[in-house]
């Protein structure tokens, strides 16, 4: 006999499986509904205020949803699926930057979108999937979600500087991380990433700070780029690293 759909029931499974943001299609699955069944389902407890619709197709369950204002990282990362928590927000978690946020930034292989959940606005940042990895998973038990390891948060940072308070800022990062970070890891990780453009800008940085970044030599851009790429085109030039540095400040 089929299960009635009741809201006890569905609040209930929603709990066992720890279910706290879904997408539609995630909630069709796992409760073996189709899909008109499914969305008649969300349609009833998004009217009657037990889940809050945060996005196109995703949703959270209202009565998590103060213990989640608390740790947006949690919930933002199963909305969006693959997806972890880089950019700015990541460099805010590690201790990097003085300055907050003012959104919860995720890398991700989806296409780019804002949400929000309660009084947190969430941005997803699309990767290329060649460009998606270097991540861990932090955090205890149902609250643990997946974030940027110290070399690649200061990697995407630096690849799209603008989700990340600007160049100015990752550079700032770059030198408060210096200390904690593998060398080693991260000049890899930058070969990875499959930029020349990104291994010029950190070999020079890297080199502004004493460190050899001679590794990332066969890498890095045969052309001239912008240490920070939304600054002006002028600057000092270096042949080594076939940057030019415009920035205002030096390292």
């Amino acid at each position: 006999m089929r299960q009635k759909l009741t809201t006890s029931y569905i609040l209930r499974r929603l709990r066992e499986l720890g279910m706290r943001a879904f997408e539609g299609a995630e909630f069709s699955r796992v409760l073996g509904l189709d899909r008109e069944r499914a969305y008649k389902a969300l349609g009833r407890l998004v009217t009657s205020g037990y889940l809050e619709r945060v996005g196109r197709g995703s949703y959270v369950v209202v009565d998590l949803t103060e213990g989640a204002l608390a740790e947006p990282f949690s919930l933002g990362t199963r909305l969006v699926t693959p997806s972890y928590v880089s950019f700015w927000s990541a460099l805010d978690v590690l201790g990097w930057t003085e300055q907050m946020p003012r959104q919860a930034l995720f890398a991700t292989t989806k296409r780019s979108r804002r949400t929000r959940i309660g009084a947190f606005s969430l941005r997803y940042v699309r990767l290329a999937p060649s460009r998606f990895f270097g991540y861990v998973r932090t955090g205890r038990g149902s609250w643990a979600y997946p974030i940027a390891e110290p070399e690649k948060a200061i990697l995407d940072c630096m690849y799209l500087p603008r989700y990340a308070g600007g160049m100015e800022e990752v550079g700032k990062a770059l030198g408060e991380a210096i200390p904690r970070l593998s060398i080693a890891l991260l000049t890899e990780y930058a070969a990875r990433m499959g930029s020349r453009s990104l291994c010029s800008r950190m070999g020079f940085l890297l080199e502004g700070h004493g460190i050899d970044a001679g590794a990332l030599q066969a890498s890095a851009s045969r052309t001239f780029v912008m240490l920070d790429p939304e600054g002006p085109r002028r600057g000092r030039f270096d042949a080594r690293w076939h940057v030019i540095d415009n920035r205002s400040e030096g390292p």
